[in-house]
Formats: C-alpha cells, sequence, structure tokens
C-alpha cells in the first residue's frame, strides 16, 4: 500500500515537471527564421530608387598654388619662396581675394641626395609651399592664375569650380529624384496588379563634386581655365507598401 502511495506522488510530480517545462518553452520568443518569416509575412513592399540631377553654372573657384625653390642652401631656399610668395599673396590681394579666402595647405622642406655617390652626399634642399585660393567670379580665374605666374607661382596644383550656394538645385533635384522613384514605383504596382501604398521608409544620398581643371605642376604661363557646369544630383531609395 505505501509502494503504491509512493509511486502515485512520483507520477504525479513527474507530470507536474513536464507541464512546467512545456510551459516555459511555449512562451520563449520565435527563432530567428520564423521571425525572419514573420517579418516578410507582414512587410510588403515595392522598393524603388529615383535619382534628380540639375546643372547649372559654377559661381566659386578653388586655386592650389605656391612656390617651390630647390638651392644648395636651406635657409636660402626659404628665404627665396618666402619672397616670391610675398609678391603672389600680393596680386592675389589686388585681385580682390580677402586674406580669409587664402590659406596655407602644404608647407615642406626636403632634403635631396645624389644616391650615384657612395656617401649620398646632399645636394641641396626643396622647399615648397602651397596656398588654397577661394576665388569669385569664376570668369577671373585665367587672369589670377597668369598674375600668380607673373609673380612667381611656378606650382598650379588644382583648379576646381563648385556652387557656393546649393541650396536651391537641392530642391530642385530632390523633387526629381522622389518623382523619379514614385513613377517606377507605381509601373510595377500596375504591372504586379497589386495597389501602391504610402513610402513607408525613405533614405538620401547628395552628390555635389566640383568640377576639376588639370593644372601643370611647374606652371610657366596659364591657358584659359572655362568653367563648365557642375551637377547637383540627389539619389532616394524609397519602399511604398503594398495595398
Amino acid at each position: 500500500m505505501r509502494q503504491r502511495w509512493l509511486t502515485g506522488i512520483a507520477v504525479l510530480v513527474s507530470l507536474a515537471v513536464l507541464g512546467l517545462v512545456l510551459n516555459v518553452f511555449s512562451s520563449l520568443p520565435p527563432t530567428d527564421g520564423a521571425a525572419a518569416q514573420e517579418t516578410a509575412t507582414r512587410e510588403r513592399v515595392i522598393s524603388v530608387s529615383g535619382e534628380g540631377r540639375v546643372s547649372l553654372p559654377p559661381d566659386s573657384a578653388t586655386l592650389t598654388l605656391g612656390v617651390e625653390v630647390f638651392d644648395p642652401d636651406a635657409a636660402a631656399a626659404q628665404q627665396a619662396v618666402a619672397n616670391r610668395m610675398t609678391a603672389v599673396l600680393t596680386v592675389l590681394r589686388q585681385a580682390g581675394i580677402p586674406d580669409n579666402s587664402i590659406k596655407t595647405v602644404l608647407y615642406t622642406i626636403s632634403v635631396e641626395r645624389d644616391w650615384q655617390q657612395p656617401a649620398a652626399p646632399v645636394t641641396g634642399y626643396r622647399v615648397t609651399q602651397l596656398v588654397e585660393v577661394q576665388a569669385q567670379p569664376v570668369d577671373q580665374v585665367g587672369q589670377v592664375l597668369t598674375q600668380a605666374v607673373q609673380a612667381g607661382a611656378n606650382v598650379v596644383q588644382q583648379v576646381s569650380f563648385s556652387v557656393a550656394n546649393p541650396a536651391a538645385a537641392l530642391r530642385q533635384a530632390r523633387e526629381l529624384a522622389v518623382r523619379d522613384a514614385h513613377d517606377k514605383a507605381a509601373q510595377l504596382a500596375q504591372l504586379a496588379g497589386v495597389g501602391l501604398g504610402e513610402p513607408v521608409r525613405i533614405v538620401e544620398s547628395v552628390s555635389a563634386p566640383p568640377v576639376p581643371v588639370p593644372a601643370a605642376r611647374d606652371a610657366v604661363e596659364v591657358a584659359p581655365v572655362p568653367a563648365g557646369e557642375t551637377s547637383v544630383v540627389v539619389s532616394v531609395s524609397i519602399d511604398y507598401a503594398i495595398r
């Protein structure tokens, strides 16, 4: 009798433990696969991209130019660079470019050796100073470069053109990009036989790169520098709900 009673208690305890385990497992969140399937079922969207491009004439130019001198004496090379750069800065200011639009971007002193000789003796020192100049209006860039070269600049590293205030062009390009994306989504929805809902996700990227103009490393004379056009580009990625 006692043994039957103990056996009954053991069965009841086992059933209770099994029920607890089943209850714990049933309350666990779904696995990654189940969650992904549920998400995919819930998110029914049409994903498209659109681009808007607005081209306009640039109104700002960035010039990188300066002086490079080699001399057997380091102090003499530095002094020569200083004298020539002073003359260059003078003509830049006379052209109406303010001091806050001129900044030094490079100043180096490098030692040069004769590596053909066993001891590789020092042959001299090369000193380089480059400044970055913001110039407006762009139609005077060629004249400014010519005057700078005549004053002593012998390095014209880069000339690039850009739009100083692209806000209006950005708005127009953004409208074109969204319209482009919507037209694509509407066509896809029509072809698929579904209704096009509201946008549920929008991602934007903007590109308004300056227009570079190749320039000679050692400038003797400067050719005309046409500004051309620069483009403001807005790209969007939009997810539209399917109705």
